[in-house]
């Protein structure tokens, strides 16, 4: 790491980098948790029961086949 670090000491402007990194980051987290806060309930509510009508498929279809 002390190599990294040497070279990139010697970069001019490399503090930019990273501020313009740690600013993409929060932007990008902001945005993502504005839209998980603003999915509709009805939405939600469509994700879940989806999820579970799938896992009881998938136990009706093992059932049958073990019963066989």
């Amino acid at each position: 790491m002390n190599f990294a670090g040497d070279v990139l000491q010697n970069v001019d402007g490399i503090k930019y980098f990273y501020i313009a990194g740690i600013l993409i980051f929060m932007a990008l987290f902001v945005v993502i948790l504005y839209r998980t806060i603003k999915i509709p309930r009805k939405d939600l509510e469509d994700f879940k029961t989806s999820i579970f009508e799938n896992d009881e498929l998938k136990t009706k279809k093992t059932s049958h086949k073990s019963r066989r």
